[in-house]
């Protein structure tokens, strides 16, 4: 204390007794003042070091680097002899784990890259850290540790231990450990304090790196998407260019057939037409039978390949959608097959209002098909009928169909019905190629739906057709 004012305080005093009394008593108040400095003045260094912790979480820096920076400052100011930042292994059940941060005492012995190996952890103690729970033990042997837990921190040379969860999220991810190695060690409320505070701006580090590391794998899975969508379009533009060989070589068939194979079928019928008109007469009843059956193979010969170009072309041709009133075609070609045949009596039941987004041009083609054979395979009946309808399907899909009342047959026969020159019935009972269903099922397919068919030999057959794919409701 300053003499002077000694020197003043004694001259008030009656005598040396309460004199030195009073000196007591000021320099424990001194003392005590001083103690309160001290304290305020860590608890600005602390202060200063946990804004330096949450500058560093501002800055594009790792965990590592965060971690160790850390580990240096907390062990300065606290002045420790270990910090460290322990990590425990995934799907370890919290038993093993490694320090992965450490700022240490040159005197003591680092606790890196040694694998810890704790099987009374995670049963007994993982919980209560991820509920928050600290530890400050002041003297591991006398605090009541269990023998393998003073055997692991004595390893470590650890006297006193302060121990922090180190969160992320709501996951426990590892432990703050500040060591006392030397000596035993009361941990003030203040370091405590600090250290709980340390650990929660800590947390926020993890919770960054976690969605950091969330983020790189999804630009990584978007990133092989887009690798994954250029090699795609890649396939896609082979298998462009080697469709429009095939379309090319399709072309080439086509004109072939059309020209090259027609020219001897021409000669073959031009001849035995001749044949009829210069030499029928010489020929005899079995010669005459002969020829007529070459001109009906020649004229049939030319009638298949009509048939095979009309079903090339509907699978090559450009499909234009629009809006198609299925109801009016139906009603069209209908009262063309009755003109076809005026005489003839039969019940036409055609649904009105039924409409369909799809190449009106085709779909033409397949009501004219489906109609066409329904007329034929009732032309036995004593009482046809011809209908054209719609229903819905449990998942709202308009299904249309055409049922007519005529031949039918068996459908343990159905699966070849929409084959190229597939028949079910005799040409003498019913004539036709074989042709006409297998271009319904390309038309239906290339508006993206399905046709199938029931059918009972004598009581008729109902082709259901949809024109859209199965997930798409219209």
């Amino acid at each position: 204390m300053n003499p002077v004012v000694l020197a003043r305080l004694q001259n008030l005093c009656r005598d040396e007794a309460a004199f030195q009394m009073l000196k007591q008593i000021l320099a424990e108040e001194l003392q005590q003042v001083e103690r309160e400095i001290n304290r305020a003045h860590l608890l600005v260094e602390q202060y200063k070091a946990l804004f330096r912790v949450i500058a560093r979480l501002r800055e594009p820096l790792n965990t590592e680097k965060i971690f160790q920076a850390t580990a240096t400052e907390v062990r300065q100011l606290l002045k420790a002899d270990r910090v460290g930042m322990f990590r425990f292994y995934p799907d370890s059940g919290w038993n093993d784990g490694e320090f992965v941060s450490e700022d240490v005492d040159p005197a003591f012995g680092s606790a890196m890259a040694q694998k810890i190996r704790d099987r009374c952890f995670g049963d007994q103690f993982a919980t209560h850290y991820q509920q928050g729970q600290i530890q400050a033990v002041a003297d591991i042997y006398n605090y009541g540790l269990s023998d393998c837990h003073i055997q692991i921190l004595a390893q470590f040379q650890v006297r006193a231990n302060l121990v922090v969860p180190l969160l992320q999220g709501q996951h426990l991810w590892g432990l703050l450990c500040i060591h006392q190695c030397s000596e035993p060690r009361e941990w003030q409320a203040t370091e405590i304090e600090f250290a709980t505070q340390i650990a929660s701006h800590l947390a926020i580090a993890l919770q960054h790196t976690e969605l950091l590391v969330d983020l790189q794998a999804k630009v990584l899975e978007r990133q092989q998407a887009e690798q994954a969508v250029q090699l795609l379009n890649q396939e896609l533009q082979r298998s462009l260019v080697e469709l429009q060989a095939v379309n090319k070589e399709l072309e080439a068939f086509s004109y072939s057939v059309s020209h090259d194979l027609r020219a001897p079928l021409r000669s073959i019928d031009g001849f035995s037409q001749a044949l009829v008109e210069d030499c029928y007469d010489m020929l005899n009843p079995s010669g005459q039978n002969h020829v007529r059956r070459i001109r009906a193979a020649t004229q049939r010969m030319g009638q298949l390949i009509d048939d095979l170009l009309n079903l090339s072309r509907v699978t090559r041709s450009d499909m234009y959608l629009e809006l198609v009133d299925l109801s009016r075609l139906a009603s069209d070609i209908c009262t063309e097959l009755q003109q076809s045949q005026p005489k003839r009596e039969i019940e036409f039941a055609i649904q009105t209002g039924l409409t369909a987004q799809g190449d009106s041009r085709l779909l033409r083609v397949l009501l004219e098909n489906l109609l066409n054979n329904a007329w034929k395979f009732t032309s036995k009946h004593p009482r046809p009928r011809i209908e054209f309808g719609m229903t819905i399907s449990e998942k709202g899909m308009p299904i249309y169909y055409v049922r007519d009342n005529g031949a039918g047959f068996d459908m343990t026969y159905a699966h070849k019905l929409f084959g190229p020159f597939q028949r079910l019935h005799n040409m003498n009972d019913f004539p036709g190629n074989g042709i006409g269903l297998a271009t319904v099922h390309r038309i239906v397919h290339r508006h993206g739906g399905r046709i199938w068919v029931e059918a009972e030999v004598e009581r008729g057959a109902t082709f259901y057709f949809t024109l859209v794919p199965e997930e798409v409701k219209t």
